[in-house]
């Protein structure tokens, strides 16, 4: 059986012979869809400590690739969804913000602006990574153990596309990154 170092390993190659980052990052995210959907169909409708909230952990940069991708958030009309992102992204670094890990004691009374009928408006497979990578507290709690260690090697790999992408934006290869589905 592969190991997460020889999978790494791989993503790794993958980059460096002209791999598509962002199409490694979109089938994780699938993959991590699969584990997730049926908990959360399951759970979140009832959750009392929902994960969804303002301010969400959605990026600029979740928008920008989604929205390059050829998605649109039309729920939020005339709104720029990277300017909320860029606020939500603001409000957390703020010294004075609660960090991200005690989302389960922070106030449930706005729900994420990129949620519309109880349902996130990303695409599965281009969910912001902030939100794909977080593992709530029900979940650590209720989720069968096998899933449970299949979704945290699932969210290390992410992570890993995750860091290939930005380097790939970030040495001005964007442009390059095929953003048709894999």
């Amino acid at each position: 059986m592969e190991t997460d170092l020889a999978r790494r390993e791989k993503l790794v190659k993958k980059r460096r012979a002209g791999g598509n980052p962002l199409r490694e990052y979109r089938r994780l995210l699938r993959e991590i869809r699969a584990v997730y959907d049926p908990f959360t169909a399951k759970h979140c409708p009832t959750c009392e400590t929902p994960c969804c909230i303002r301010p969400s952990r959605v990026t600029p940069l979740d928008v920008i690739i989604a929205v390059g991708c050829g998605h649109s958030f039309p729920h939020l009309g005339a709104i720029d969804p990277v300017d909320i992102a860029a606020e939500h992204a603001e409000q957390r670094l703020d010294p004075s913000a609660v960090k991200l890990t005690v989302v389960d004691e922070l106030s449930h009374d706005l729900p994420c602006e990129f949620i519309e009928r109880g349902r996130c408006t990303f695409p599965d497979d281009l969910r912001p990574h902030g939100c794909a990578a977080y593992i709530c507290n029900p979940m650590h709690r209720h989720m069968p153990d096998a899933d449970m260690r299949k979704l945290k090697r699932l969210v290390r790999l992410l992570g890993d596309a995750h860091d290939a992408l930005l380097r790939a934006v970030g040495d001005g290869q964007g442009s390059e990154i095929e953003t048709a589905p894999a």
